[in-house]
């Protein structure tokens, strides 16, 4: 078995982990349907459009900017995409119009795309680098607890700043972490593109070749499954928490605070989790948590809420360590970016499906019990047939 090595303060490996700290701690997210429902007086179809395009935006712009990556080094696009978000968070502080807001969350899709894909096929090319492959499931949940941690006190302090300040302190304080996160960035330093194609005729052909391998379909598949869950029930969190009277923003950026620091420390247990159940057990055990979570909020009461969210949120850690590292082990590293870009903009498409598609302004406004009730019999159904279509000759990649 391979020894752990500890990174020193400086190195690479530290480096990233206070990157992926900061580069997705939106501040702003606990507030989000007060600032644009509330303080911008926008209805709830066209909070669910703002979302739609950022999502839609993510979708087409992940894959070519993955190409990119596997091209150019991932590096630039680690620098390029904070500073994005940078610069869409302070206008979407201080837009009060529909149109600007549109624009502004389009460009905050595009600023995310730059970063999702290049951040999880930097640090596995990194740990290639320096011969730590096995490792790479637990580099990778590590990367995703300092991810979550980050998250959880970005969280508490938006939610915070909103209560004292306005929704738009939340916006500003997230474009300044972002402003660090670009420093970060820089610092990373530039792996060689040893294994990068040359613009060859084939290239096209061998990329199509990964992505339609059975397998490599097997795990788009279920990480889509799970994102779309997990994120249908993150929209719902704000409209749930105002639904019972609870109008306080402190409460609900101290909420997803504990969320996060919930996933954050269930994030060390994917690898002895994944060691124990494999990976389709572990899928499966997962569902069944997103499961349980959304039939206990059809029928509980407003003190079984906060249990219930956090039962999604040990899914939620689950996610990223185990969709990342599956997918790695099994894609060239050619082509690695394009490939985990390509995985996220599957999920992120089928979600932004499911919000084009749904009617949000009755799921959200008249019966959310049934909205929940509705989840939990399709989390089940999902999972039945996820787990018949499965390839019935899976490898076993390892961590």
């Amino acid at each position: 078995m391979t020894a752990h090595r500890s990174p020193t303060p400086l190195s690479p490996v530290n480096t990233f982990r206070w990157f992926a700290a900061l580069a997705f701690s939106f501040a702003w997210v606990p507030v989000m349907f007060t600032a644009f429902t509330i303080d911008r007086g926008f209805s709830v179809d066209q909070y669910a459009r703002l979302w739609s395009l950022y999502y839609l935006v993510m979708v087409l712009a992940e894959v070519p900017l993955g190409w990119v990556a596997d091209r150019l080094g991932k590096r630039p696009l680690l620098i390029a995409g904070p500073a994005t978000l940078a610069i869409s968070f302070a206008v979407l502080g201080r837009a009060a119009g529909f149109e600007t807001c549109l624009w502004a969350m389009a460009v905050t899709g595009a600023g995310h795309a730059m970063i999702s894909g290049a951040d999880s096929a930097y640090l596995y090319e990194l740990l290639l680098q320096e011969k730590r492959r096995p490792e790479a499931l637990r580099e990778e949940s590590l990367a995703h607890r300092w991810r979550l941690f980050g998250v959880s006190l970005a969280d508490l302090s938006g939610g915070f700043a909103a209560w004292y300040w306005g929704t738009s302190a939340a916006f500003d304080f997230s474009a300044l972490i972002m402003v660090v996160a670009v420093w970060l960035a820089w610092r990373l330093p530039s792996l060689p593109q040893e294994n990068a194609r040359g613009g060859h005729p084939r290239e096209g052909h061998a990329l199509l070749t990964s992505l339609l391998n059975r397998e490599v379909l097997w795990v788009f598949a279920w990480y889509a499954l799970i994102f779309v869950l997990l994120r249908i029930g993150f929209q719902l969190y704000q409209p749930t928490l105002l639904a019972v009277g609870a109008h306080d923003l402190r409460l609900h950026g101290g909420l997803l605070s504990l969320l996060n620091l919930v996933a954050g420390f269930s994030a060390m247990a994917v690898g002895a989790v994944y060691h124990r159940l494999g990976e389709q057990g572990t899928i499966a055990a997962v569902l069944c948590l997103v499961a349980i979570s959304f039939a206990g909020l059809a029928v509980a009461g407003p003190l079984a809420m906060a249990p219930l969210f956090c039962l999604q949120q040990v899914s939620f850690a689950f996610l990223q360590p185990m969709g990342r590292t599956a997918l790695n082990h099994r894609i060239p590293s050619a082509d690695r970016a394009s490939l985990l870009s390509a995985q996220s903009m599957a999920a992120r498409l089928a979600f932004s499906l499911a919000l084009v598609g749904g009617s949000w302004e009755q799921a959200v406004s008249e019966d959310l019990p049934s909205t929940y009730g509705g989840l939990a019999v399709a989390t089940v159904v999902c999972t039945s047939a996820l787990l018949w279509i499965r390839p019935r000759r899976l490898s076993d990649p390892g961590a």
